[in-house]
């Protein structure tokens, strides 16, 4: 399915196309994605931890290995929809090893099931543009790992503050947050998102 995603959007918003960041994507590697952060980016990591999460002790080995660079930490993150596939203990986790590898004034986007589903099936995210999604189905249906509601996002993701929130009516609802420290954020709004 393709879809209009107004938080993909807002993530890439007022970035200048010239290659000065550093992405980190938790997706598998993609030609597609390579060819847009190519725009942005002069280093792409792929870190294959969606849309197959490894749980328990294999996640936090994931998580390790993900190499902070020193020189240029990571400011653009791709968390797609990792949260989903974590317990309250292991997200935790995650945020705690992306406030490592970025400086203040990362970018961060999420995409969490809204739908209040006991039952969400595993998605491969594909961007088509900076503003554009095709998502499809790449497993059964499994149990959630607990809804996440917008305040219990907010305050999860600290340091990374929320500015944007967009609820789409598949029944996602897109997240895009900055790290606060030196670089102050704005103000956060929320908005509502229609597919295409």
């Amino acid at each position: 399915m393709e879809r209009a995603a107004p938080g993909i959007a807002s993530f890439f918003s007022g970035l200048r196309e010239d290659g000065n960041h550093a992405v980190l994507d938790l997706g598998p590697a993609a030609e597609a994605h390579l060819r847009i952060y190519g725009a942005f980016a002069h280093q792409i990591r792929f870190a294959e931890l969606v849309p197959r999460t490894p749980r328990g002790a294999a996640l936090t080995s994931a998580l390790q290995a993900l190499p902070p660079n020193p020189h240029h930490p990571y400011d653009l993150v791709l968390g797609w929809n990792i949260l989903d596939r974590l317990g309250p203990e292991e997200r935790l986790l995650l945020v705690e090893r992306l406030d490592a590898l970025t400086a203040p004034g990362a970018r961060l986007y999420i995409v969490v099931d809204a739908s209040g589903d006991r039952l969400v099936q595993p998605l491969h995210f594909k961007l088509l543009t900076t503003d554009r999604v095709a998502q499809r189905a790449v497993g059964p249906l499994e149990p959630t790992q607990g809804q996440l509601l917008p305040a219990q996002v907010e305050r999860l993701l600290a340091p990374f503050e929320v500015l944007h929130a967009f609820t789409l009516r598949l029944g996602l609802r897109e997240y895009v947050a900055v790290k606060g420290g030196d670089v102050t954020p704005h103000r956060p709004t929320h908005g509502s998102g229609r597919t295409a």
